[in-house]
């Protein structure tokens, strides 16, 4: 008889859901069920909108769209243009064909209906924003909050006059961007939307004389330097320029936070693409010098001076950008003197014979290897240009910010005086020491090389702190820095008599100044800092390997003073031996050390100020 049939499988009905019964996993059998639902099709019925929230939402796209980014892309086109220009000239056949192409296109771009109606459809979308609440504009679409910034910045750098002529200032734009910027990265969690607000402060709400002139472009169209002889960047719309500074009733609560925040966005440029943040530091900068001219907002820099922890963090970054680019500086300079000796436009008659062999060795390359030298020196020059420049501009708002009281006396928290002592021995030594040799090339106006004005606004500093109540203190500061030498304020002094940029006052400040730290120096620094070396191992630092003032025990079990660790904790909030994370709060204060260590350094001058000094005369040595 035949096999009987196989027997047929029985299908396994089991559910996903059913796998998990017998292990009773609740949690795995919902997370099944949720699963499934999330996967089914949601069959909703579409929602109907009134016509106008459809057309005004509509307008925002069509603005994303069409006339931003048209305006956006003009701007990218008018700046190789003018790089040809510079090149070729205007009577080169490929310059006129492209300016006038773009001449075509401002035409329509540029046109005054076209850009009264926008400004005004990007007024009522600013009036719209400032009404949401806070989470639902943290939810609206980044890019209706980047074109109604970005729209009448462009529009102030093609066509000012548009702005002039609008029918009311932009104080809504006003009230928007003061609003986002005061809630840090509250509300605004990019930092480049935050850089594109604090970029349309930059160009409605300055007049041309306070904008920087490094990354400036043209104003007024593709030819408007050339068609009008003033400029219009002479006329800046003094109604939005008043908006700034002339407050008024109804604007005082939105523009109190504002100085604040400028100063914070100083800090925040550091989370932007290497090539944003120079310029965005000079557009911060040029603002903060604006602001300062008003009383009102003076009052706001001095009243975020009063927030201790505030101030630091902005001041850290000022002058940690200051000591970069100084040293990067310094970096560059010797090679653009050393290529300008290779290609003969620097005499090497009165340098050193190393430097007198590198223009023979130059001759004497092949054409590839001049090739690699070339390049390398278009590329030092182009970041020397950026550094020099913004290392002013740095400069320039430590000067202006410490020339009042209320902030110079910030300025010498204890976290941030030895900071500012060292920023400002490390530029005189540079600009005045051996290294100053370095430092000679051709045309440095070509690069924004001022090493005159430079000096002078350290000069500028140092002054300010010579005539105020904690002058002793720094000079102790100065004496303490590891970049200290005992003829190096006084040479400052004497080249600064020389050049004749301060008056005699203030050189004379800086006299009794270089005096104070070297008597500092000699009856205290020097000799503490001989003691290290019979110090007992618990007195010292275990960062700096310096005797203690104020010891304070970390999480991970070591001690360190607490001006060290604090300054430490500005730059990075990790514990620098566990690399675990670490806040200000997490130190322990140690008084019965600190008692400890007052007490031996106490015994430690009495035996010194009772002992012969005997090998004072014999000890020469420089510093």
């Amino acid at each position: 008889p035949p096999p009987p049939p196989p027997e047929e499988e029985e299908e396994d009905d089991e559910s996903d859901a059913d796998m998990y019964d017998d292990d009773e996993d609740d949690e795995l059998r919902k997370a099944i069920a949720l699963s499934k639902a999330a996967a089914e099709p949601m069959e909703t019925e579409p929602t109907e909108f009134h016509f106008v929230t459809t057309l005004f939402f509509v307008t925002l796209r069509g603005l994303r769209l069409g006339l931003v980014v048209e305006l956006q892309r003009h701007g990218d086109e008018q700046d190789h243009l003018a790089h040809h220009v510079r090149r070729f000239g205007l009577e080169d056949p490929r310059v006129r064909l492209a300016a006038a192409a773009g001449l075509a296109l401002e035409a329509q771009l540029l046109a005054d209906d076209l850009l009264d109606d926008a400004l005004r459809f990007s007024s009522w979308a600013c009036r719209w924003l400032l009404r949401l609440s806070e989470e639902d504009l943290k939810a609206a679409p980044e890019h209706v909050l980047e074109d109604v910034a970005a729209l009448p910045a462009l529009v102030a750098r093609f066509k000012p006059e548009a702005l002039r002529a609008h029918a009311a200032p932009l104080a809504d734009l006003l009230r928007l961007v003061a609003k986002c910027l005061s809630r840090r990265d509250a509300l605004v969690r990019s930092p480049h939307l935050r850089d594109k607000l604090a970029q349309a402060l930059y160009e409605c709400y300055l007049p041309s004389d306070a904008q920087s002139d490094v990354f400036a472009r043209p104003r007024g169209g593709l030819f408007g330097p050339l068609l009008d002889a003033d400029g219009p960047a002479s006329r800046q719309p003094d109604a939005n320029v008043a908006l700034l500074l002339e407050h008024t009733a109804d604007l005082a609560p939105a523009l109190r936070a504002l100085a604040p925040a400028i100063l914070w966005l100083f800090g925040d440029a550091e989370h932007l693409g290497f090539y944003d943040v120079t310029p965005a530091r000079l557009r911060v900068a040029a603002l903060i010098r604006q602001l300062w001219t008003s009383p009102f907002h003076r009052d706001a820099f001095r009243a975020i001076a009063e927030d201790r922890d505030a101030f630091v963090t902005f001041a850290n970054g000022l002058l940690n950008e200051t000591n970069r680019l100084v040293a990067s500086a310094m970096e560059k300079l010797p090679l653009v003197r050393d290529h300008q000796v290779r290609t003969g436009l620097l005499a090497a008659a009165n340098l050193p014979a190393d430097l007198a062999q590198l223009r023979q060795d130059y001759l004497n390359a092949d054409q590839a290897r001049r090739d690699e030298l070339d390049e390398r020196f278009a590329e030092a020059e182009r970041y020397l240009a950026n550094d020099l420049k913004l290392c002013t501009e740095t400069l320039g708002l430590v000067e202006l910010l410490t020339s009042d009281d209320a902030v110079s006396r910030a300025f010498c928290l204890p976290e941030l005086k030895p900071r500012l002592s060292g920023m400002l021995l490390s530029v005189m030594r540079a600009f005045t020491g051996r290294r100053s040799l370095d430092i000679k090339i051709e045309n440095p106006e070509k690069y924004g090389f001022d090493p005159r004005d430079i000096l002078t606004r350290v000069g500028r500093v140092a002054t300010h702190f010579a005539t105020t109540v904690e002058k002793d203190s720094f000079a102790k500061a100065l004496a303490s820095s590891g970049y200290f030498e005992t003829s190096l304020l006084t040479k400052t002094t004497a080249t600064l008599r020389r050049i004749k940029t301060l008056d005699d006052r203030s050189l004379d400040a800086l006299d009794t100044l270089a005096a104070q730290a070297k008597t500092a120096y000699d009856t205290q620094v020097k000799f503490d800092a001989d003691l290290e070396q019979d110090a007992p191992e618990n007195y010292v630092d275990q960062i700096t390997c310096t005797i203690m003032t104020d010891p304070v025990k970390l999480p991970s079990g070591h001690v360190c003073d607490a001006t060290t660790i604090k300054q430490h904790l500005l730059n990075e909030k990790i514990d620098p031996f566990s690399r675990m994370p670490l806040d200000e709060k997490d130190l322990l204060p140690l008084p019965d050390l600190k008692a400890e260590i007052d007490a031996w350094i106490l015994q430690k001058r009495q035996q010194r100020a009772k002992a012969p000094d005997d090998d004072d005369d014999d000890d020469d040595t420089p510093r």
